[in-house]
């Protein structure tokens, strides 16, 4: 009886520690889910997102942001989609896609122009508070569908620098997700070897 006990309490320890993996595993990833939803209404409140906005040769595609916080950069990424054959984005096609960017400020100075045939990315310090505009021009002889980013880069700090704090949750959110799946891992090691156990050991024969 007593080493029935005994096997039996060796293989709730192993389900214990799966249970106690997987509360990790789940904690983490809401975690990061929060965190991730945060971030994004967060940018959403001071930038504007540009999704698949078709701009045929010669046209442009405009927006605009409202800028309270001059203490932090702001950033643009664009990506683009030129047509090909298959329909699909083709690298042998940039070479006849030509864009710019230009971003005004409020009393409508040029805080950045780029010209580009590639995916693009850069970061400027806003001037003053208010509303800033970014126009992208077709400068192609072929249509473009273009994504884009605008809007303040709280991530990053005055220097240019990134932010860590700001990423505090998201890296606590990994942290406890790599915690919880080796914990299951573990859990799972220990619930077979137990069993392995259990099987290895017939019970003595009383009289």
């Amino acid at each position: 009886m007593t080493r029935r006990i005994f096997i039996k309490t060796m293989l709730q320890r192993g389900y214990i520690i799966l249970i106690i993996g997987a509360a990790l595993l789940i904690a983490g990833i809401l975690l990061s889910v929060i965190w991730a939803d945060s971030f994004a209404r967060s940018f959403l409140r001071q930038g504007v997102i540009l999704s698949d906005v078709a701009v045929p040769p010669s046209g442009t595609a405009t927006n605009t942001i409202q800028v309270t916080d001059i203490g932090h950069p702001i950033a643009l990424q664009i990506r683009f989609q030129a047509p090909s054959n298959s329909g699909q984005a083709s690298n042998s096609n940039n070479a006849t896609v030509k864009l710019r960017e230009l971003v005004k400020d409020p009393n409508g100075g040029v805080l950045s122009q780029n010209y580009f045939s590639k995916q693009f990315f850069t970061t400027f310090k806003p001037t003053i508070p208010g509303k800033y505009t970014l126009t992208i021009s077709n400068l192609g002889s072929a249509p473009v569908r273009i994504s884009s980013l605008f809007g303040s880069a709280s991530f990053v700090n005055k220097n240019n620098q990134i932010n860590v704090n700001l990423f505090s949750e998201l890296i606590a959110g990994i942290i406890l997700v790599i915690v919880g799946i080796i914990t299951v891992i573990t859990g799972i090691v220990i619930v077979i070897l137990d069993r392995r156990k259990g099987r290895g050991k017939k019970p003595i024969a009383t009289r």
